[in-house]
């Protein structure tokens, strides 16, 4: 039997219409990121999954995470972090984890080397970003 669950509120749905989607201050972190290790990049390629970044002359895309809206932790994927429309945010965060995990997978098999960021690294953890970077490009490029 499949599970019903309440519809969010119309207010619910105004305020996740006007959640950014693009140029955040997260995305605007890791350019920055990017510009200071001098690596060339396009931002929000058209392809599937929507990623953040393309490294130019790579398979390289980048992702930058929210670590709510891609359900990072446990808390909010198992609704314990909701006191209204529990159900909602459960299934909507389990939904996200799941299209991400699809996405990578079909990036994947067309060739590309996705890479995730969380929004805790990238905007407190520069130095953790920028190691990593640096690796996944030396792997890539030699």
């Amino acid at each position: 039997m499949k599970q019903r669950f309440k519809k969010p509120s119309k207010n619910v749905s105004e305020r996740m219409k006007k959640v950014k989607s693009t140029d955040t201050n997260l995305e605007k972190t890791m350019e920055k990121t990017l510009r200071s290790l001098h690596i060339k990049y396009e931002k929000q390629p058209d392809l599937e999954g929507c990623p953040d970044f393309r490294i130019k002359g790579t398979n390289i895309l980048i992702f930058c995470d929210s670590s709510f809206w891609h359900g990072k932790r446990e808390k909010e994927i198992t609704g314990e972090a909701f006191k209204k429309n529990r159900e909602f945010w459960k299934k909507k965060l389990i939904e996200n984890r799941k299209r991400d995990t699809q996405n990578n997978r079909a990036l994947r098999r067309s060739g590309w080397s996705v890479q995730r960021f969380w929004d805790t690294d990238i905007l407190k953890k520069p130095d953790k970003v920028i190691n990593r970077l640096r690796r996944i490009i030396n792997e890539t490029i030699g």
